[in-house]
């Protein structure tokens, strides 16, 4: 069902008494939808079709309760469209106060992933962690950052919360490109407790221990907090250095 129909829901859903084809159009018109006469008329036998309208008589038609409820739902796409919109548009932001909201973030819904984790956690998803663990410790003593090994570690963690919801949400905020360039840029500069970190909360899911689970996540969380405001004192202080007025943005953006 496309957004012309939801219109027209509307448009009959806004009034008490049955309303006719005219009055839609013109509602419709004035919302910036040009349909023809004979367009709005099979939409609207369709939407009879349907059960979602009835028609009374020559007056015209009114919603039924099938189509309150398809136009609620309707409805509930579209905030779910919009909300998920705007969540794109602060993505693409890079400074300071962006990444220390997409942390705040992190904190809430990776705690609660990590102690759903711990009460739902197989045996193959433990023997997953720990590869990974051991992949990022590997990458970490060869001299580079395992973004990847850490990008794939929380992964795996959100999807063994056995929540699509909280997993979708998390697996976009980890996808942020230039937060992951800033961690990246950040880790060099003050250095990190990575591993020590994931250690923590892969032995509290082990433990099946949801609560310090969670607090093993949110300190972790809480750390990479500390390091970026530490992170941009550095470079701050570096641009004042250089005459400059410090930089918004970490290296590379």
């Amino acid at each position: 069902m496309h957004n012309l129909d939801r219109a027209v829901l509307h448009s009959i859903a806004s009034r008490e008494a049955p309303v006719g084809q005219g009055a839609i159009g013109l509602e419709l018109r004035s919302q910036g939808f040009t349909p023809s006469v004979p367009t709005i008329g099979r939409r609207l036998q369709v939407l009879e079709y349907d059960g979602l309208v009835r028609k009374v008589g020559v007056q015209g038609r009114v919603l039924t309760e099938t189509g309150r409820l398809a136009l609620e739902q309707l409805d509930a796409e579209a905030v779910f469209r919009d909300s998920g919109t705007e969540l794109l548009k602060t993505l693409v932001r890079g400074d300071k106060q962006h990444l220390q909201d997409l942390l705040a973030a992190r904190f809430v819904l990776e705690g609660e992933t990590a102690a759903l984790a711990a009460r739902r956690a197989t045996p193959k998803t433990m023997r997953r962690l720990e590869a990974l663990l051991k992949e990022q410790a590997e990458s970490i003593a060869r001299g580079e950052q395992g973004v990847e090994w850490d990008v794939a570690f929380h992964h795996e963690i959100a999807q063994a919360s056995g929540n699509a919801v909280l997993c979708s949400l998390v697996v976009l905020l980890r996808k942020h490109h230039r937060y992951n360039l800033a961690v990246t840029s950040m880790r060099t500069a003050v250095g990190s407790r990575l591993v020590v970190d994931h250690a923590a909360i892969v032995d509290a899911i082990r433990a099946k221990n949801p609560e310090a689970a969670r607090t093993a996540m949110t300190h972790h969380i809480s750390l990479l907090a500390q390091d970026l405001d530490r992170y941009w004192n550095l470079i701050s202080r570096a641009g004042k250095g250089r005459g400059g007025r410090g930089s918004s943005h970490p290296p590379g953006q």
